[in-house]
């Protein structure tokens, strides 16, 4: 993108609409219409394209984008990627089917891919979705999360010297594990004595529970019966397995980009359990994590260790973030803005006008390294540009909304050019452009009808979205609440554009069909 990392950082385009639809095309030209994802072998999720291709349904109403994401995800959801028994995905697929993983779970992988279920689920109501998005935060809590509430880093992908041993099975087990309800399970989950994996059998879902229960001449309520039966006696009998390794780092990005995906299921789910493992992950990180703003990378057998990239930083402050609009409570921003204070002492460089990934006070190295591509995670820049719009939007910080804006006009024509290598900074680009729907909630956090208006604002997906809460009298320091007032005594939710609102709402209802059109663009003044 730089032909130096030292090299002065230039606009080399503006934002448009016209920019983020060249880069949706070129995202769209790359669908797989047959096996949803892009391309071919090896198949990787590709989790932050498909993130901005919803976001460009949501802003545009352009159907095929929401098709493309729906498939993608239900393929995925369907495919040997997805642990059918214990829930979490592999890191990618060695076809082109989703059929044979490679067998290894990545935390990364998961938070990107449970922040994108909750947002389709928001967007379609889709049970499906919802189902493999919280087996997914089933398994985190049961196999990634440590006593402390951070989270692990990966689960490896062999087990007694073989890839994919603890996840497989032979047609012969199946059969005699499940006894009657084998010919249905197996029959849901394609198993076959051949197998189709080295003699055994990957289990994967290659059709509709309809067709299924069509061919077995069984009730489709019959066969998902079957198949619930069926994963509680195989994870038993797996649990007796040799498990594969665990890297029990804690690195703070991973966890960062997780905490915030748990937060927002929280929100979206109405679920205390989700909402419990966001706060003692965001504990932990504060307390082992953090200090006076300054993010350390690692953490593994009580020892933190460290300083932290510019990942670290953006992510666990997006992570702070996503837990203050989950509990409106005010520390959380606090904290949030303390790190996005740190990574703008730290790794912006005013005469070059970009982030780069090391501190400043880093150990030298013969370059200062500065990659903004998207690659398996979001870079730091792109986490750390959403971080500032973030901030600008609560906040309204020009400061901060100017930064942002500048290094997303000095990558304007390599977004549009290479969409794929930037799916998270597309998602930031989509919001400095249109602007968050922003909403502030007045009232007291812990009453009923407050909770009943966040329940509502959880339930909508809205792309970009700004989130205050809590009583005006506490609103000192966050611009979106300052002004807002209950009304006659109720909480009251302000949906707004720009800080321009619509009439407050304290009826979950009226907020609802206000919610239904809010994340559409903004028509330009001048526009006929």
């Amino acid at each position: 993108i730089y032909r130096s990392a030292a090299e002065q950082a230039r606009p080399s385009g503006t934002l448009s609409a016209q920019l983020l639809e060249r880069a949706y095309r070129g995202i769209a030209a790359r669908f797989d219409m047959r096996h949803g994802g892009f391309e071919g072998a090896p198949k990787f999720p590709q989790t932050m394209a498909l993130d901005f291709t919803l976001r460009y349904w949501r802003r545009t109403g352009t159907a095929w984008a929401l098709d493309m994401v729906t498939q993608s995800f239900r393929k995925m959801a369907r495919g040997g990627i997805y642990d059918q028994i214990g829930g979490g995905f592999a890191r990618y697929a060695v076809d082109a089917e989703w059929l044979v993983p490679h067998f290894e779970k990545m935390l990364y992988d998961n938070a990107l891919l449970v922040r994108l279920g909750v947002h389709l689920w928001q967007a379609t109501r889709d049970d499906e979705t919802r189902r493999v998005t919280e087996e997914t935060l089933d398994w985190l809590a049961r196999e990634m999360t440590a006593p402390s509430g951070g989270f692990y880093s990966s689960l490896d992908a062999d087990s007694e010297g073989h890839e994919g041993k603890f996840y497989v099975w032979t047609n012969e087990e199946l059969t005699r594990l499940l006894g009657a309800d084998s010919a249905m399970a197996g029959a849901y989950w394609g198993a076959s004595a051949a197998g189709n994996f080295e003699g055994k059998n990957i289990l994967h879902v290659p059709f509709d529970a309809a067709l299924v229960a069509k061919r077995l001449r069984v009730s489709e309520e019959d066969l998902h019966g079957a198949v619930s039966r069926a994963r509680e006696t195989l994870a038993t009998a797996r649990a007796t397995r040799v498990r594969p390794g665990r890297d029990d780092k804690i690195l703070a990005s991973w966890n960062g980009l997780m905490l915030r995906a748990v937060a927002d299921a929280a929100r979206a789910f109405r679920s205390e359990r989700y909402r419990t493992a966001a706060l003692r992950a965001g504990e932990f990180l504060a307390r082992d994590m953090v200090a006076a703003g300054r993010v350390s990378r690692t953490h593994k057998d009580g020892v933190t260790r460290l300083n932290g990239y510019l990942e670290d930083h953006a992510a666990v402050a997006l992570g702070f973030t996503s837990l203050y609009a989950l509990t409106f409570d005010r520390e959380w921003l606090d904290r949030a803005r303390e790190v996005c204070t740190v990574m703008l002492e730290r790794f912006w460089d005013n005469d070059r006008g970009a982030f780069f990934d090391t501190a400043h006070d880093h150990e030298a190295l013969i370059t200062r390294p500065r990659d903004v591509t998207d690659n398996a995670t979001p870079s730091g820049t792109s986490l750390a540009v959403e971080v500032l719009l973030q901030f600008a939007e609560l906040l309204q910080d020009a400061e901060y909304r100017r930064r942002a804006g500048f290094v997303l006009e000095t990558l304007a024509e390599p977004l549009a050019r290479y969409p794929s290598a930037f799916g998270h900074l597309l998602g930031a680009a989509d919001l400095a452009l249109h602007g968050a729907v922003e909403i502030a909630l007045v009232g007291d956090p812990a009453s009923a009808e407050f909770r009943e208006l966040a329940d509502e604002v959880g339930r909508h997906y809205l792309p970009a979205l700004a989130l205050a809460g809590g009583r005006s009298a506490d609103s000192a320091g966050i611009a979106l609440l300052e002004g807002r007032a209950e009304i006659a005594g109720r909480a009251a939710a302000y949906v707004c554009r720009q800080y321009t609102c619509l009439t407050p709402a304290t009826d979950a209802t009226v907020l609802a069909v206000q919610l239904t059109d809010a994340a559409r663009p903004l028509v330009p003044e001048n526009a006929p």
